[in-house]
C-alpha cells in the first residue's frame, strides 16, 4: 500500500476484506442433507483456527524451502491432521445428533473442498514436467499424478520409498501423500463415528482416546521402517483423533468457566510446545513421540483459544487469518514450484530465493482461493451435477494425460527428437548406471556366495555348511556400501566363500533391529572358526555433521560450508572392531568417496560432461579431511584391527565420474554396477595383502 493512501481508498481496502471475510463464511456454510438437501446451517467460525493453519502450513513451507531456522517445519503436517479430525467431527455429530447427516452430503462437501484446487494444480505442473525432467521421472511424476487422484498417493510413496528413493525435495507431487491419510479417514470414520455416537459422546470419547493410544504405541513400537510410520494411516490415526477428542467434549463449556487469564496461559503453552516441536534439531523418531509436542500444542490452541483473549485475537488477526484461509492452495502449490526451481538449476539453499518462491506460493494461493474454491463451494454457482461432472472432466483428463505419458515411457522418443548426439549419449549413459533397483542388482551365485540384511537361524546354518566345504568365509558387514563392496568383491569373483551381512542403515553404532550385529556377534562367540576375515564398511557422510549437529547434512556435503566430525560414532566403531579383532581377522575399509551429485538433472550433467566429469570439489575436500581423520583416529593404540584407507584401493578423485563407458555411480552415493566391477578389481588386488581367502 503507498504511503499516501487516501482515505478513500482506505475505506475501500476494508470494505474489500470484510467482503473477503464474510465470503470465506459463506465458503463454511454447512450443507444439511435430511429432507431438503439444499438446507443449511452456519458453522461458528473461528478465526484462531485459521491462524493456526496458518503457523501450520508456513512451518511447512519454509522446511520444504531448506530454511535452517525451523528443522522441524514438517510438524506443520500434524497440525493440520488435529484441525482436520477437530472440524470434521464437530460438523458430523452435530449433524448426526440432528439427525441431517447423510453420506451424499459429506462427501459432497469434501469433493468441494479438497478437489477443485487439486485439479488445477496438477493440470498447471503438466507443462514443466517434460521441460525440467527425463522421460523416467515423467513416468514416476505421472503414476504420482494417478495416485493423487486417487487419494493413495501415500500408499504410493511408501510402496515407492526407501532408502534408495529418490530426494524428496525433487518430486513434485510428494506432498499429496497427507491427502491421502486425510481422504482414507473421511472414507471410514464417519462410519465408525455413527456406531460410536450411540452410546453417547463420553463413551465414543473414551473409545476414541483407547484407539488414540494404541495408534501411537503402533507408531512408536510397531514397525521399524520408518516409511511405513510415516505415510500410513494407523500411525498417522491418533493425531486425527486427538482433533475428534476435542469435538466430543464439552471444550466449549469449559472455556466459558475460564478467566480469560488461564486460557491465555493454556494456549501460550500450547504454542511454546507447537515451537519446541518446529525448532527442535533432536533425532526423536517421527511421527510419535517427535510429534507429541506439536500435536498437544495444538490441541490446547483449539481447546482454549477464543476471540476474547490476547492469544486468540492474535492468532485470529487479519494476517494469520489471511494465509490460514488459502492454506490449502499455499499447501499444493508450494511443493511444486520448490522442486521445478531446483530442477532449473536453483538448488542451493538461497534465505532470498527461498522467501521469493514463499512469496509465489502464497500469490498463487490467493488466486486459486478466490478464484477456484470459493466458488467451487457455492451450490448455486455449481450444482452437485455440474461439480461432479467438471470434476470428472478434470480427473479423466488428468488420468488420460499420466496414461499415455507411462505408455510412451515418459515422452522418451519426442523429448531427445531435436536433441544432439552428445545429449543422447549422455542420456543413455545416465539411463544405463544411474537408478534402478539396487535390492534386485546384489549378487550372488546361490551356493556360498550369498548375502543377508538379518543373520536369521538358515543364514547361521548355511555359514557353518559352507565352511565345512570351503574353509572359513570372508563377511562383508555394514551399511548399503557395503552392499557396494560386498557386490564388488562379488563381481570380481574373489572368493567361493564371500557373505554380505549388509542393510540399509546398518552400522555398528545404530543397532537397527533388521540389521545383522546382534545375531553375528553371538554367531562369532559361539563359532569363531566359521568366519577368517570381516570387513567393516559403513557410509562416511554419516559421520560428517553440520554447525547445528546434524548428522549427513546434504547441503554441506554438496556444496561445502561449516561442519566437523561427529567422534562418538567412531569411537563406538573402534571399540567394536577392538572386540570383534580377539575373535577373527578385522578389517575397518574407510568410506569410498561420494559423489553427492543428481544425475537426473540432465542439464546440469551436461555442464558436467563438458567439464571432464570431475567430482565435486567440495564432497573432494570433506571426504579427504575424513579420511585422515579417521587414518589419525585409528592410528592411536591399543588396536588390533587393520584399517584400510579407501585412497589406498582406488585414486577415486583421479578417476572421476567416468571410467571408460562406466559412470561410476548410481546416484548420489552409491557406486552404479560397472562401478562397482571397476572399485572390485583394485580392492581384491589390496585386500589379497592382508587376507588369505581370495581365490
Amino acid at each position: 500500500m503507498a504511503v499516501g493512501a487516501s482515505g478513500n481508498d482506505a475505506t475501500a481496502k476494508r470494505e474489500y476484506f470484510t467482503r473477503g471475510h464474510r465470503q470465506w463464511e459463506r465458503s463454511i456454510t454447512i450443507i444439511k442433507s435430511a429432507s431438503s438437501p439444499d438446507q443449511a446451517y452456519q458453522v461458528h467460525y473461528r478465526p484462531e483456527i485459521d491462524g493456526l493453519r496458518a503457523i501450520a502450513v508456513l512451518s511447512v513451507i519454509f522446511f520444504h524451502a531448506g530454511l535452517d531456522a525451523i528443522p522441524g517445519g514438517y510438524l506443520g503436517v500434524d497440525i493440520f491432521f488435529v484441525i482436520s479430525g477437530y472440524l470434521i467431527t464437530s460438523i458430523i455429530s452435530t449433524e448426526m445428533e440432528d439427525g441431517r447427516f447423510t453420506f451424499s452430503a459429506f462427501y459432497e462437501r469434501r469433493l468441494r473442498r479438497i478437489l477443485p484446487a487439486l485439479i488445477v494444480v496438477l493440470l498447471a505442473c503438466i507443462p514443466f514436467v517434460p521441460i525440467f525432467m527425463l522421460p523416467s521421472e515423467v513416468v514416476e511424476f505421472s503414476k504420482s499424478v494417478i495416485a493423487a487422484c486417487a487419494f493413495v498417493a501415500n500408499v504410493f510413496f511408501w510402496m515407492q520409498s526407501g532408502y534408495f528413493d529418490r530426494a524428496a525435495e525433487l518430486k513434485p507431487l510428494l506432498h499429496t501423500w497427507s491427502l491421502g491419510v486425510e481422504e482414507q479417514f473421511y472414507l471410514f470414520f464417519p462410519i465408525l463415528l455413527m456406531a460410536a455416537l450411540r452410546i453417547g459422546r463420553r463413551r465414543a470419547g473414551m473409545l476414541f482416546a483407547a484407539i488414540a493410544v494404541a495408534s501411537i504405541a503402533y507408531a512408536q513400537w510397531g514397525p521399524q521402517a520408518k516409511e511405513t510410520t510415516f505415510y500410513l494411516i494407523p500411525s498417522r490415526f491418533w493425531e486425527l483423533l486427538d482433533g475428534a477428542l476435542l469435538a466430543l467434549w464439552p471444550t466449549t463449556k469449559l472455556r466459558a468457566k475460564l478467566p480469560d487469564v488461564a486460557l491465555d496461559i493454556l494456549v501460550f503453552i500450547g504454542i511454546g510446545l507447537i515451537g519446541y516441536g518446529l525448532l527442535d534439531h533432536s533425532d526423536i523418531r517421527y511421527p510419535d513421540l517427535r510429534a507429541l509436542p506439536v500435536v498437544l500444542g495444538a490441541c490446547l490452541v483449539i481447546a482454549f483459544a477464543t476471540a476474547r483473549t490476547m492469544a486468540g485475537k492474535l492468532l485470529g488477526s487479519r494476517v494469520p487469518v489471511a494465509i490460514g484461509l488459502i492454506s490449502y492452495s499455499a499447501y499444493l502449490w508450494h511443493q511444486p514450484i520448490f522442486v521445478f526451481a531446483r530442477l532449473s538449476g536453483f538448488d542451493r539453499p538461497n534465505v532470498g530465493l527461498a522467501l521469493l518462491l514463499t512469496a509465489t506460493s502464497l500469490g498463487l494461493a490467493a488466486l486459486t482461493y478466490r478464484f477456484v474454491e470459493l466458488p467451487a463451494r457455492d451450490r448455486k454457482r455449481f450444482g452437485r451435477p455440474a461439480l461432479i461432472g467438471l470434476s470428472a472432466v478434470g480427473m479423466c483428463g488428468l488420468a488420460g494425460a499420466s496414461a499415455f505419458a507411462i505408455a510412451t515411457n515418459g515422452f522418451e522418443k519426442q523429448s531427445f527428437y531435436f536433441s544432439s548426439n552428445d545429449t543422447r549419449r549422455l542420456y543413455e549413459l545416465l539411463e544405463r548406471s544411474t537408478g534402478g533397483d539396487f535390492m534386485r542388482d546384489m549378487g550372488t551365485n546361490g551356493d556360498c556366495v550369498f548375502w543377508t540384511n538379518r543373520f536369521e537361524p538358515a543364514a547361521r546354518d548355511r555359514l557353518i555348511e559352507c565352511s565345512k566345504r570351503f574353509g572359513p568365509a570372508t563377511v562383508v558387514l555394514g551399511d548399503s556400501h557395503a552392499m557396494n563392496i560386498y557386490n564388488a568383491l562379488f563381481r570380481n569373483n574373489y572368493s567361493q566363500f564371500l557373505v554380505g551381512l549388509v542393510g540399509p542403515g546398518c552400522r555398528p553404532w545404530a543397532r537397527i533391529p533388521d540389521c545383522p550385529y546382534t545375531g553375528f556377534d553371538e554367531f562369532m562367540n559361539a563359532h569363531r572358526e566359521v568366519v577368517e576375515t570381516v570387513i567393516l564398511h559403513f557410509s562416511g557422510s554419516h559421520l560428517v555433521v553440520d554447525e547445528h549437529n546434524r548428522q549427513e547434512p546434504a547441503d554441506v556435503l554438496k556444496f561445502g560450508g561449516r561442519y566437523h566430525f561427529n567422534d562418538r560414532p567412531i569411537a563406538m566403531t573402534i571399540d567394536y572392531l577392538q572386540a570383534l579383532s580377539h575373535l577373527t581377522k578385522t578389517i575397518w575399509l574407510g568410506p569410498f568417496l561420494e559423489s553427492r551429485m543428481d544425475f537426473r538433472d540432465l542439464e546440469r550433467m551436461k555442464r558436467v560432461a563438458r567439464g571432464g566429469f570431475h567430482l565435486n570439489p567440495p564432497t573432494v575436500e570433506i571426504f579427504a579431511a575424513l579420511d585422515k581423520h579417521l587414518r589419525d583416529k585409528t592410528s592411536q593404540p591399543p588396536r588390533n584391527f587393520q584399517f584400510i584407507s579407501f585412497s589406498k584401493v582406488i585414486n577415486q578423485e583421479a578417476r572421476g565420474l567416468l571410467d571408460g563407458d562406466c559412470l561410476m555411480y548410481r546416484d548420489s552415493d552409491h557406486l552404479s554396477v560397472c562401478g562397482e566391477r571397476v572399485v572390485g578389481n583394485d580392492l581384491k588386488r589390496v585386500l589379497l595383502r592382508y587376507t588369505s581367502t581370495g581365490q
